[in-house]
C-alpha cells in the first residue's frame, strides 16, 4: 500500500536534485525543467539570492505565526503594494488565495448592504481545488464527485461574459491567460472592465500561472479590482496572495480571514528575493524575448500555439500524454494544458539554446 492517498498519476521518475534549469534523478541523469514546478520555480533551481536569503531566514526566525509582526514579511507585503498599487493578504497557496479574494468580494457588497449572489467565470477557467475554488471552476473532471458546491457561480463562454454583467453581479473572476485550458489569452478585458465599472462589479484577476512576469508583463492591463497570486511568488516556497485594490483596503476587520502559515518568514524572505531578482534583473522583459523565440520555433514546426512569454502551449491532433512522456526520455520535461496541448513553462533564466532544445525535443517527439 501506498503511503499516499491516491491523487496523483506520477510518472515513474523519482527527482533528486536541481540546479539553474536543471533538475537530476536518482540514476544521476540530468533533464532540462521546462516545466519549474508548474510555472513555480521561475529563477531556476538553487537561485544563489534566493537560497542565501532562505538560509538567514532559517538561521533567525522559522515560524511565530500572524500574533506578531514579523519584518522580514512586512518588507514583502510592502514590495507587493508598491508594485500593484494595494494592500494584500498573505496565504500558502494559489486555492488559497481564491478562497481570499472570494470572500473579499462578498464582504464587500456586504458593507454596501448589497445583494448579489451572482459570481461569473469563464467555462473553461481552473482556479484551484478547494471548495470554494472548485465552484469558481466550471469542469466536471475537477468538480466530479465533491458537490454539492457553493452556489452563485454563472459559467459563461468568453464571449458572453461582459455582457451577462449586472447589477446582481458581484465579481467576475477570470485568468488573463488560462493555464489548464491550454495557455489560452483571455481577449475581452477591456470590455469587462468598462461592464464592471459600469454596474459596480469587482473584477478580479487570477494571476497565479501567468503573473509576476511569465506572460512576458507585470501589469495586466486594464487593471482588476482584485489580484490573485502563487505559484512564482514564494521563489520556490509555499506562498500566495491576495492583493486588493486601495478601494477595498477596509473591506476586512481582524477577524474577519486569517491564516497559521499564511506570510512564514521564511517563504516570505525566498519570495522577496525572486521579486527583487526579477524587477532589478527586469527578468520581465527578458521573459518577453525568449517567448517571442519559442513562438516562433514551435510555429516552425506547422503547430498552432497559444499564450505568452514564458507561458505557451503547442497544441496538437493527437493526444499530448504520449508526447510529454517521448520528450522526458529526450531529457526534456513539459506537461500537458488539456488533452491535446504541450505545456512550456521555462524558468526566466533560460538561455536561447535551450529554448532550441526544448523545441527540438518536441519536434523529435511528434
Amino acid at each position: 500500500m501506498s503511503p499516499f492517498l491516491n491523487t496523483y498519476n506520477r510518472v515513474p521518475l523519482r527527482l533528486v536534485r536541481g540546479q539553474g534549469t536543471r533538475v537530476q534523478d536518482d540514476t544521476g541523469r540530468w533533464y532540462l525543467d521546462a516545466i519549474c514546478g508548474i510555472a513555480v520555480m521561475s529563477l531556476g533551481h538553487q537561485h544563489p539570492r534566493v537560497q542565501a536569503a532562505v538560509h538567514a531566514q532559517v538561521d533567525a526566525l522559522m515560524h511565530v505565526s500572524n500574533l506578531y509582526s514579523v519584518p522580514v514579511q512586512q518588507r514583502f507585503a510592502q514590495a507587493l503594494m508598491d508594485l500593484y498599487g494595494g494592500p494584500v493578504f498573505l496565504c500558502n497557496s494559489g486555492a488559497e488565495a481564491n478562497e481570499g479574494a472570494l470572500k473579499l468580494v462578498r464582504k464587500h457588497h456586504f458593507l454596501k448592504g448589497e445583494s448579489r449572489p451572482q459570481i461569473l467565470v469563464a467555462q473553461q477557467a481552473f482556479h484551484g481545488r478547494t471548495l470554494g475554488a472548485l465552484a469558481l471552476t466550471a469542469r466536471e473532471k475537477f468538480s466530479r464527485g465533491f458537490g454539492p458546491l457553493p452556489g452563485g457561480v454563472l459559467a459563461l463562454p468568453d464571449e458572453a461574459l461582459a455582457e451577462a454583467v449586472g447589477e446582481q453581479t458581484a465579481a467576475v473572476f477570470v485568468e488573463p491567460i488560462r493555464g489548464e485550458g491550454g495557455c489560452i489569452p483571455f481577449p475581452y478585458l477591456k470590455e469587462l472592465r468598462a461592464a464592471c465599472d459600469a454596474h459596480g462589479t469587482l473584477l478580479v484577476y487570477d494571476e497565479i500561472q501567468c503573473g509576476l512576469g511569465r506572460s512576458g508583463t507585470l501589469l495586466q492591463q486594464p487593471a482588476p479590482d482584485v489580484r490573485t497570486l502563487a505559484k512564482a511568488l514564494g521563489g520556490g516556497l509555499p506562498l500566495g496572495a491576495v492583493v486588493a485594490g486601495p478601494h477595498l483596503s477596509q473591506v476586512f476587520e481582524p477577524g474577519d480571514h486569517g491564516s497559521t502559515f499564511g506570510g512564514n518568514p521564511v517563504a516570505c524572505a525566498a519570495g522577496l528575493a525572486s521579486l527583487e531578482e526579477i524587477l532589478e534583473k527586469d527578468l520581465t522583459a527578458r521573459c518577453a524575448v525568449l517567448g517571442v523565440q519559442l513562438r516562433s520555433a514551435l510555429e516552425a514546426l506547422g503547430l498552432c500555439v497559444s499564450g505568452a512569454g514564458l507561458m505557451q502551449a503547442a497544441h496538437l491532433e493527437q493526444d499530448a500524454g504520449p508526447i510529454v512522456a517521448r520528450m522526458r526520455e529526450r531529457g526534456v520535461l513539459v506537461c500537458g494544458a488539456g488533452p491535446r496541448a504541450v505545456r512550456f513553462l521555462p524558468a526566466f533564466t533560460s538561455t536561447e539554446e535551450e529554448i532550441e532544445e526544448m523545441v527540438s525535443a518536441l519536434a523529435a517527439s511528434l
